[in-house]
């Protein structure tokens, strides 16, 4: 995380480098050319058109959006997540959406591993029983397995092999520490033995636990799953002592699909993205839906003033990207264009947030003028906001490895970090107190920081088509 956020807003979002391994490597030439793009109109100053045209966000017509993604949740077990009806239906509602914009539309399908738990999974220690959904759950990606080993905490968080020394063989290994993706900790955890990876999570009791992403099946061989604070307490006392965990999960093969949509057909594109999947837990209102809300706003004014010529604005809307960023990745990889910049809109409705603007140590040459404009016509409306480093982690890193400069907004997510890459406890009051839960509704979302984040992003993006 980024030094100059304040701890009480380091909730980011790392659901997911590297959930697929990107097998096509980028021309030099085009990724030259992007940044090449942005960074010629560093210091030449905005243009006419940059200067007078502006967005005026309908908070309105944004909680329009918010609702019929709420709607879809409702008629769909409370949740969009791909491999689900209501993911589907997301797509379709959106996609309809653009099109009505005048957007022409394609809806890709892209292949990947889909995850699910099969009912019945338990843990149980000593006396005690704790079952899913509320008690336990498994990660994404976790296997299978009826496994019972002696119980042993980690003392240090399992980031590092070395963690693990000391721990025996077929044990159910206790983390409740963070400070890496929870995969690197599973991985490590496998190397040394264990039967099982149990992430605990202090403080959280029934129905508040996160289900993190594993990024990748590959390499996971055992059980992980997570468990309430009760369950913790339960595990440290109980240590050295034989406890039995049971989960049964599918990972098969399955299909999603995105949202692309495009107005223009100049040769030079501006992409803006967001993903429109939620987690397995809930409706995912704002954690994406306000920043699918905000981006629908950004179509609705360039479908009135149009886009400059030779220009194109595109926007795409993700599936999987609380899978690992899968959608995004996949047509990252294949990009054919010339996509000058792509601008990234995740979680923008934070109830107890913060305008957070990406400034990232790996983005690529070109992405600091991004930020900067963005900087820029938030300094010049009094709008306090905060530089972030959130590490690609969310559907920027596609980009970032196609070498097209990137940018976006954040309002923050959990207290302690992201469910799958915490950081370490006690970080604050959290910008999301739903993130990743049920209760992540339409009453979660501040819908003027989505419009403000719709109408800053609608300005970079007509100063990049310039």
């Amino acid at each position: 995380m980024h030094a100059r956020v304040a701890a009480a807003l380091l909730g980011v979002l790392l659901v997911g480098c590297g959930a697929q391994t990107v097998g096509r490597s980028f021309s030099a030439s085009a990724s030259d050319r992007a940044a090449a793009t942005v960074e010629a109109r560093e210091g030449a100053g905005a243009s006419a058109s940059a200067a007078t045209i502006g967005l005026a966000a309908d908070p309105a017509r944004i909680r329009e959006t918010l609702e019929t993604l709420q709607q879809i949740a409702d008629a769909n077990g409370g949740v969009r997540a791909v491999g689900t009806p209501g993911f589907e239906a997301s797509v379709d509602a959106m996609a309809t959406e653009l099109e009505g914009l005048g957007f022409s539309v394609e809806t890709p399908a892209v292949e990947f591993t889909g995850f699910a738990e099969r009912p019945g999974a338990r843990l149980e220690v000593g006396a005690r029983t704790f079952e899913a959904p509320d008690e336990l759950h498994a990660l994404i990606y976790s296997a299978g397995g009826h496994v019972d080993g002696p119980v042993a905490e980690l003392d240090e968080s399992g980031c590092e092999a070395d963690h693990f020394a000391g721990i025996p063989a077929g044990a159910i290994v206790l983390t409740t520490r963070g400070g890496c993706f929870r995969r690197d900790q599973a991985i490590n955890a496998i190397e040394a033995g264990a039967v099982a990876l149990v992430v605990g999570y202090p403080g959280r009791g029934p129905g508040e636990i996160y289900r993190p992403t594993l990024i990748d099946p590959s390499q996971i061989t055992i059980p992980v799953v997570s468990v309430t604070d009760d369950a913790v307490r339960a595990l440290g006392e109980f240590q050295g002592e034989r406890a039995k965990l049971v989960v049964d999960t599918e990972r098969e093969p399955a299909t999603l699909r995105n949202v692309i949509g495009q107005l223009g057909e100049g040769s030079r594109v501006v992409m803006l993205g967001a993903h429109l999947d939620s987690v397995l837990e809930g409706p995912g209102i704002n954690d994406n839906g306000s920043g699918v809300a905000a981006l629908l706003e950004v179509a609705r004014g360039a479908a009135e003033v149009g886009v400059p010529d030779g220009w194109a604005l595109r926007i795409g809307l993700w599936g999987g990207e609380e899978f690992g960023t899968v959608g995004s990745r996949a047509y990252a990889e294949e990009i054919d264009d010339e996509v000058v910049a792509y601008l990234n809109i995740d979680m923008a409705g934070s109830i107890n947030g913060a305008t957070l603007v990406y400034d990232e140590d790996g983005a690529a040459p070109g992405s600091q003028r991004i930020t900067r404009a963005y900087e820029a016509w938030l300094d010049a409306r009094g709008e306090p906001a905060e530089r972030v480093d959130i590490g690609g982690s969310s559907d920027h890193f596609g980009f970032i490895r196609a070498g097209i400069p990137t940018g976006g907004l954040f309002a923050g997510a959990g207290p302690t970090g992201s469910a799958a890459a915490p950081s370490a406890p006690g970080a604050g009051e959290a910008p999301d107190p739903c993130y990743h839960l049920a209760c992540d509704d339409i009453g979660n979302v501040d819908i003027e920081r989505v419009s403000l984040f719709a109408e800053a992003t609608f300005h970079v993006a007509y100063e990049l088509m310039e």
